[in-house]
């Protein structure tokens, strides 16, 4: 199981004291090491594997696919709540997300995406348009063009991967 953008670990948590072998992701530095802290207070630091979102893979710039994303059919499931709709281009990352799971994986994702006509009334004095916005829209591509043909819609949410 990947944890994609993980936030404090609550999830890693419960899975990892279930006994399932947990990758974690997390975007924020401060969010990493809390979690990175809680799963050592539970002494679970043999079923969590931390993956980071800068590394000398990467130029240690943010990589939110090539970090946590291994894309050889190798996971059985991500999760990835509350986070897509902050990822412009957030295509790019499912299309990695894909590619990652075997067949038969699935992801759970929720993913509240603004509407494109809603928020547009940030205009500063001279007439631009500041963009404000925490959610972005999904750009027009739905969900399920995302998650393209490999995948299918098995639930509110939830994705099991078809075919290779």
């Amino acid at each position: 199981v990947l944890d994609y953008s993980a936030g404090v670990g609550t999830n890693v948590l419960y899975l990892a004291k279930k006994g399932i072998q947990v990758q974690y992701f997390g975007i924020g530095m401060a969010e990493y090491n809390f979690a990175h802290y809680r799963v050592w207070k539970a002494d679970l630091e043999d079923l969590v594997e931390f993956k980071r979102p800068f590394s000398a893979e990467t130029g240690y710039k943010f990589d939110p696919i090539n970090g946590p994303l291994p894309r050889d059919g190798s996971l059985g499931s991500i999760i990835a709540m509350d986070v897509l709709e902050h990822i412009p281009e957030y295509r790019l990352v499912v299309d990695a997300m894909v590619m990652s799971l075997r067949v038969g994986g699935i992801i759970l994702e929720r993913s509240p995406f603004a509407q494109d006509d809603i928020m547009r009334e940030n205009v500063d004095s001279e007439g631009e348009e500041d963009d404000l916005r925490v959610h972005l829209s999904n750009g027009g591509i739905s969900m399920e063009e995302a998650m393209g043909p490999k995948m299918m819609r098995n639930g509110q949410g939830v994705w099991k991967k078809i075919s290779m």
